[in-house]
């Protein structure tokens, strides 16, 4: 197998020890990804092999914990490659390897060694086969000429059983202080063991990552699918044959296994300090006995009142159901209606959306975040739904008297100085227009009727306004700011059911009118409307049909222009009621979609939102480019190390979200080309004299069913998800 390029995925922070302070031999864990030309180890932790000897009897009990960390995985993961021993990496002080290897008197130079044992040029890579038997100790040893030949204990054995049959990778840190920014060691590859083979590599790139932890950072290479462009034109094959080719660098999978990194090193590191913390955990187990007993007790009380809680909503709903007026006001209050539903199911889904019990939150850290900031958007969202509404809700019951004046004086301003005006207008001739007389005088008495009696009705109603305005205010403080403002947009809509009667019955006059003119229209051509295809076809009307027609056709050419000037009269009203309704309903989507809790953590920590990740290079002392290098090209590296081949080494770092793109998902999602197909209906049925749309009926999420479960599983659940949270060592 060729390999060109080698990238070493390694941890930052087994990079920033001071010089001396281990000695000993690292033992590595990982992946391996191997691609085309490519191939990617991926180091997830470093362990001494003192403390791996004197925490696991034998090689058996290694192999287990690394097989059930690997099973720990995702399953794209999995298939994509194994957590395994990668090898191990030994420490040098400065000066220490070139003593050691002058003292064996070999060469510095690997291209040299490479020539004298396998005879080709240093320019190639070199690809031997191992042996097998006992020399082959001697003859690595001979070889390279460093501590790379013997692990201690059954270590050694793992070591071999891998070069022989696996992979195995040595490595060596070299302390100095050639590069920049805090970093006074730089991991160097010795030589790479793979499928039994041996591989030197001529280009090695040494990528350091910090290690992804929950709530604080993790990787991604965005958080916006791209949108793919609609192209007039064909693609060229030579397009299509670029685009099926495999990828240079597979981003997604390692991506995914540093994400994992954390999670994949916790059990060997955890049972690797077991045998140094016993006096610890004994000490710390009474703390844990209470800490569980009072979150037990905390997990009862809750259950118990979400329960109460729980009984007292299926009670109402339930008595709700068998009242007949109930279904009037299911239809009259219907945006209330649905708020008060809505905010009964985010009460009630709480042990749901708090309870994750996916193995996905405990191993992958992008989605340990995710998943956490799905938790925080339901209690987040209430919560500043409550305290606007309490805002709302005091500023009402403070300012009762002064609300109740300027309503009763807006009622009347629209009752008189617009509806009563603009009708006795059109009955006249309206901005010079010489209409009907009779039909004029018909349509505007009857919306002067109608107006009269609809202000005689809203005068007893307005005895209650006080309390009306009491009862939004107490809804605000309970229910939230979205309670009042559903109310408010139904109100609204009874208030003004008068007008839109009148619209409706005028629009279905001018509606009919206009399609008896077209129809007509369509008879002095000779063609007629076929339902069943869709079109236009000849037709041969009689004498007595054009006769008729045209008697028809003068009359309700000429009355349309008086039953215009009432359409658009009404239109101009209903469109603005339906506007301040559209208003409103955009005012409840955008408080019960906004992300809060995303919009808090994108303010504290910005890290927990990565939109790509792009490659930062760690210049050395001796060179002269200062500009960092961003994105997936990589360069060869001429400087030297000590006489040895300089590795490129780069730090991997996350482009964040901007606040526009936190939000522009979710409100995509609410939204989502709404406003384009509401504006398209209002217009044409303006135009039309059709039915027009009254709400967006837009879908805040997240939405749920209702619930209708059992008493006792409901409570059960409350308690588990109050459990789940629970501090756990």
């Amino acid at each position: 197998m060729a390999i060109e390029r080698c990238r070493i995925w390694w941890p930052r922070q087994e990079l920033q020890l001071e010089q001396g302070s281990v000695s000993g031999r690292l033992i590595l864990f990982g992946w391996l990804f191997t691609g085309t030309g490519s191939l990617d180890v991926v180091v997830s932790a470093a362990v001494p092999q003192d403390q791996i000897l004197r925490s696991f009897a034998t090689l058996d009990a290694l192999q287990t914990i690394v097989l059930s960390s690997n099973k720990r995985m995702p399953v794209s993961l999995q298939e994509s490659a194994t957590f395994t021993i990668l090898g191990d990496c030994g420490r040098h002080v400065p000066g220490q390897l070139e003593e050691y290897c002058s003292t064996k008197q070999l060469p510095l130079d690997t291209q040299f060694v490479q020539k004298e044992h396998f005879g080709a040029s240093k320019n190639n890579v070199m690809i031997g086969s191992v042996g097998n038997g006992d020399h082959y100790s001697s003859y690595d040893q001979r070889r390279w000429g460093c501590d790379c030949c013997v692990l201690d204990g059954f270590l050694d054995a793992c070591r071999k059983s891998a070069v022989k049959e696996g992979s195995w990778v040595h490595f060596f840190c070299k302390f100095g202080k050639s590069f920049k920014g805090n970093l006074n060691q730089v991991p160097v590859l010795c030589h790479l063991y793979f499928d039994g083979q041996q591989i030197d590599i001529n280009h090695c790139h040494v990528i350091l990552y910090k290690v992804p932890t929950f709530g604080r950072n993790h990787f991604s290479l965005g958080v916006d699918t791209p949108h793919k462009s609609k192209t007039s034109f064909k693609k060229p094959n030579w397009i299509n044959d670029l685009e099926k080719q495999p990828s240079f660098l597979d981003l997604d999978s390692i991506l995914l296994a540093l994400n994992c990194s954390n999670a994949a090193s916790l059990p060997v590191t955890q049972e690797c300090s077991t045998s140094s913390c016993g006096a610890y955990f004994a000490f710390a187990s009474v703390y844990d006995v209470l800490v569980q007993v009072t979150w037990h007790f905390m997990g009862i009380f809750l259950a118990s009142a979400s329960t109460i809680l729980y009984i007292m909503i299926l009670v109402f709903r339930k008595c709700l159901s068998h009242i007949f007026q109930y279904l009037m006001l299911h239809k009259v209050f219907k945006h209330s209606w649905n708020n008060i539903h809505r905010r009964s199911c985010q009460i009630l889904y709480w042990p749901i959306v708090l309870r994750d019990t996916s193995l996905s939150s405990t191993v992958n850290v992008e989605y340990a975040h995710k998943a956490a900031i799905r938790k925080h958007a339901l209690w987040s969202s209430i919560a500043v739904d409550l305290l606007m509404g309490f805002v709302l809700g005091a500023a009402f019951l403070l300012n009762t008297e002064t609300i109740c004046i300027c309503t009763i004086a807006l009622v009347h301003h629209m009752t008189d100085a617009i509806l009563r005006s603009g009708c006795v207008w059109l009955m006249g001739v309206p901005a010079g227009f010489k209409l009907n007389t009779e039909l004029a005088e018909l349509l505007g008495m009857i919306s002067l009727n109608a107006v009269q009696i609809y202000s005689t009705l809203w005068f007893f109603v307005g005895g209650y306004l006080r309390h009306i305005l009491q009862g939004i205010a107490f809804s605000g403080i309970i229910l939230g700011l979205t309670a009042p403002v559903s109310f408010f947009i139904d109100i609204i809509q009874l208030a003004t059911l008068h007008v839109t009667m009148l619209h409706w019955l005028i629009s279905s006059i001018y509606s009919r009118q206009i399609q008896t003119v077209a129809s007509l229209w369509r008879l002095f051509r000779g063609r007629k409307w076929n339902p069943l295809r869709q079109r236009l076809d000849s037709y041969d009307y009689t004498v007595e049909q054009h006769v008729v027609g045209s008697l028809l056709f003068t009359p309700v050419l000429l009355l349309i222009p008086t039953t215009s000037v009432f359409y658009v009269f009404f239109s101009i009203l209903t469109t603005t009621v339906i506007w301040v309704c559209v208003m409103l309903e955009i005012v409840i989507a955008v408080i019960q979609s906004t992300p809060y809790a995303e919009l808090t953590l994108w303010v504290t920590r910005r890290q927990r939102f990565p939109a790509g990740v792009f490659f930062l290079h760690e210049p050395s002392s001796r060179d002269l480019s200062t500009h960092p290098i961003r994105g997936c090209n990589e360069r060869k590296a001429n400087d030297t190390i000590d006489g040895q081949s300089e590795s490129l080494v780069s730090e991997l770092n996350c482009n964040y979200a901007t606040l526009v793109q936190v939000l522009r998902s979710n409100y995509e999602r609410v939204f989502n080309r709404t406003g384009f197909s509401f504006c398209k209906q209002l217009a044409y049925g303006i135009l039309s004299g059709e039915r027009v749309p009254s709400s967006l009926h837009l879908q805040p999420s997240p939405s749920f069913p209702w619930m209708n479960i059992g008493i006792t599983e409901y409570w059960m659940h409350c308690r588990d998800s109050v459990l789940s949270c629970s501090p756990k060592r």
